[in-house]
């Protein structure tokens, strides 16, 4: 490719004002020197300046109504994910909070405070933690299950 031919190929960019100043400077030289590019770059300067003339057109009232109310309908919904994320992390921690407490309270209230010591407790506290596994897990799965049928109604409304 020559010069020349890399110089055409800039012409539209030059009047669009898209090029670095150096080649900018490097187109204007070329079009002092060589009087087809000059005559292209007089022609894509018409060709610009009739295209700044024609109106913008603008959008309808109705489709900005109708994007106006997806975008509030968007951040709605993004509004209330962030406020189910908040629930559902209040509501592990309490979960978890309160079962952490009832145990010494169920010992407590049982009259068995000392049995703390006894060898027995192991046991009685891994069936403790293996029963409050599983219905966390019973619990997860519902909430799961729940999600998923909602996102189902969301996408179908």
């Amino acid at each position: 490719m020559t010069e020349h031919d890399s110089i055409r190929g800039l012409l539209a960019l030059a009047v669009a004002g898209a090029l670095e100043p150096k080649e900018q400077e490097r187109v204007e030289r070329h079009a002092r020197e060589c009087t087809a590019c000059a005559a292209e770059l007089d022609d894509w300067q018409l060709l610009a300046g009739a295209l700044k003339r024609l109106p913008t057109p603008q959008p309808s009232a109705a489709l900005i109504e109708r994007t106006r109310a997806r975008a509030e309908l968007q951040m709605a919904a993004e509004a209330e994910h962030r406020w189910n994320y908040r629930v559902i992390a209040f509501v592990i921690l309490f979960a978890w909070t309160l079962t952490l407490a009832s145990w010494p309270v169920v010992r407590l209230l049982s009259g068995n405070l000392l049995g703390w010591f006894d060898p027995a407790f192991g046991r009685a506290w891994v069936g403790f933690a293996g029963f409050t596994a599983l219905a966390w897990l019973g619990g997860g799965i519902a909430a799961a299950m729940l999600a998923v049928h909602q996102r189902r109604e969301r996408r179908t409304a």
